[in-house]
């Protein structure tokens, strides 16, 4: 189960952009499909970055501008974080880079400085399965070897002293019929 919680497995299927935006469906407003399309850019990012070495699983979000300028003021800037878990084996410093670099260059209007990343590393893999100290033994043989002489002991006297007593019995009960 750790192999499938780290790895996360099974993973999402991954989304292309003709099903984000089918050709038959209707355009409820620009709104609509602006936030459509950076859902689409955030997960085709996040599918990119499970590629580059290293990385297990990642998380892209974007912020932006809704209105984009188109309300007279001045667009704000697109923001981009990651979030990103990678292997131990690996410089995390230089993955930043990596990562940083891939994104500006996957996007014309965001700039270095406003991708934050972060990485963290995978958890560590139990390879064995768990073990359970026992505080006392749930059966003592200590106790339980003398008990169970005991009670054989005493079958076994029961049991001749019902065949003596049967014995007795039969020889007075032929002594009757005689």
């Amino acid at each position: 189960m750790d192999w499938l919680k780290i790895y996360n497995l099974p993973g999402k299927p991954d989304i292309q952009i003709s099903q984000m935006f089918p050709a038959d469906a209707l355009v409820s407003s620009p709104r609509a499909e602006k936030a459509r399309l950076y859902s689409a850019i955030e997960q085709r990012l996040e599918q990119s970055l499970k590629i580059m070495d290293g990385i297990i699983s990642s998380r892209v979000h974007v912020s932006y501008d809704v209105d984009n300028g188109d309300s007279g003021k001045t667009a704000l800037p697109i923001h981009i974080s990651v979030l990103a878990v990678y292997e131990k084996d690996i410089n995390p410093e230089i993955k930043i880079n990596d990562i940083k670099r891939f994104i500006v260059n996957s996007s014309a209007s965001v700039q270095y400085e406003n991708i934050s990343v972060v990485l963290s590393k995978r958890r560590d893999i139990i390879e064995q399965a768990p073990t359970y100290e026992i505080s006392e033994p749930v059966f003592a043989y200590d106790k339980a070897m003398p008990v169970s002489i005991l009670l054989a002991l005493i079958s076994v006297a029961t049991c001749w002293l019902l065949w003596k007593y049967r014995a007795i019995l039969t020889n007075l009960v032929r002594l009757k019929i005689k």
